[in-house]
């Protein structure tokens, strides 16, 4: 719906400018809000992209907080089941991901391997076609 177009980017802009508080309890509510709202049907990530959050998300997945930590991951898959994986990627979202696939905390090493899963590209996937020989 057109007319929700505003009220959307005001909300996201708004999560967003929370999500960058340097208060733990404003951030882990506004991400977790975020991630709540990408189970909505109609959410799409263009919002988020436009307004710079896929750099602010990604850089939550070096916070000590678990549950924001596992609430960016939970948008990073969203984002990236959503058919924006190249958005991801040019945020720098693997490098992150790979960083942390060790975590001490099995939930958040589950979602980076989903995350990656969704985002890395699998050998069939690169080797489509190759040139044809001629003979």
């Amino acid at each position: 719906m057109p007319e929700d177009l505003p009220i959307k980017q005001d909300i996201t802009r708004d999560l967003l400018d929370r999500i960058t508080s340097p208060s733990r309890e404003v951030r882990e509510g506004a991400v977790e809000a975020l991630a709540v709202s990408t189970g909505d049907e109609d959410w799409r990530p263009n919002e988020l992209i436009r307004q710079g959050g896929i750099d602010i998300i990604a850089a939550l997945l070096h916070d000590k907080n678990t549950h924001i930590v596992v609430a960016a991951l939970d948008i990073i898959i969203a984002t990236a089941a959503a058919g924006e994986e190249e958005a991801l990627l040019e945020g720098g979202v693997i490098d992150v991901l790979d960083q942390i696939q060790d975590h001490k905390n099995p939930l958040i090493q589950k979602k980076v391997q989903e995350a990656l899963w969704l985002l890395v590209p699998k050998v069939e996937d690169v080797v489509t076609s190759k040139p044809q020989d001629d003979y």
